[in-house]
Formats: structure tokens, C-alpha cells, sequence
């Protein structure tokens, strides 16, 4: 029995060590969970040795939900933000690869895909140091109607 407890109070020291204090809050591991599940997906499914084409069915099919995935673990990674100034230091290279490899995708397939892009490009990890949060870009304009609307008296 004495081992088996010193066993179990190792792993939790273990645990402990493994994961910075700061994410200690249900939120916050709550996010860290999701973004690495959508990592961990995304990173499943991805083929890296392939580059995205129309002319096999991964590049058609499943590179663009792979490309998704990838951008939503980093953007999800990136909410952690919200409770630290800065990504953790183990989950920053889930980040950077997550974002790489989505953008690297969503590259390729704007090449042979018709219509808006998969995810936005622009799209960084926010600057938390940054002196004054950088603003948005204005949103595209809309396309003239195909059925401009009578006007009314």
C-alpha cells in the first residue's frame, strides 16, 4: 500500500511539474485540452510528404480539413492568451507548427481552388507585448447585389 502511494504521489508531482501554474483554471485547461485535441487531429489526418492537388483525393477531400484544424489549434492555442501574457513555452511549438502547416496548405490549394480562400492567411498570434493591439483589418467589401432592390416611395 505505502508504495502504491509513494507511486500515485509521484505521478502527481509528475503532473504538477509538467504543466505551468498559470493554467491551473478549468477555462484555461479547458482551452489548452481543445487546442491539442484539434492539433492532434489535424496533425492525424495530415499527409506531409504530399502536397495538396485536384488530382488525388486527399488534396480535394481532406487537405483542406486538415489545413482547418491545424489553423483552429492555433487560433484556440492563442486564446490562452486571454490568462497569461505568453503561450506556455511547451505548447508554443504546437502553435508554431500547427500555424505553419495550415498556412503552408492553405497556400498550395489557393492555387487550384476557385472562390475565397480556406482560412484567412493574415491571420498571426496576437502580440501581447505589443504597445497598442494591433486593429483588424476592415472586412471585404460585398458584391453587388445580382438583384438590386426596388426603391420604395
Amino acid at each position: 500500500k505505502a508504495a502504491a502511494d509513494k507511486a500515485a504521489a509521484e505521478k502527481k508531482a509528475a503532473e504538477e511539474a509538467r504543466y505551468p501554474k498559470e493554467l491551473e483554471s478549468d477555462e484555461a485547461e479547458a482551452i489548452r485540452l481543445c487546442g491539442l485535441e484539434l492539433y492532434e487531429r489535424g496533425r492525424a489526418a495530415d499527409k506531409p510528404g504530399q502536397v495538396p492537388s485536384p488530382s488525388v483525393k486527399w488534396g480535394v477531400m481532406d487537405a483542406p480539413c486538415v489545413a482547418m484544424s491545424l489553423h483552429a489549434a492555433a487560433v484556440v492555442l492563442d486564446c490562452l492568451k486571454l490568462f497569461m501574457p505568453q503561450l506556455p513555452a511547451d505548447l508554443l511549438p504546437f502553435q508554431r507548427a500547427a500555424h505553419r502547416r495550415s498556412n503552408d496548405l492553405a497556400k498550395h490549394m489557393q492555387n487550384y481552388r476557385v472562390g475565397e480562400p480556406i482560412l484567412p492567411l493574415e491571420w498571426k498570434p496576437a502580440d501581447m507585448s505589443a504597445a497598442v493591439p494591433v486593429p483588424c483589418p476592415p472586412p471585404p467589401a460585398l458584391p453587388p447585389s445580382a438583384f438590386p432592390s426596388a426603391p420604395r416611395r
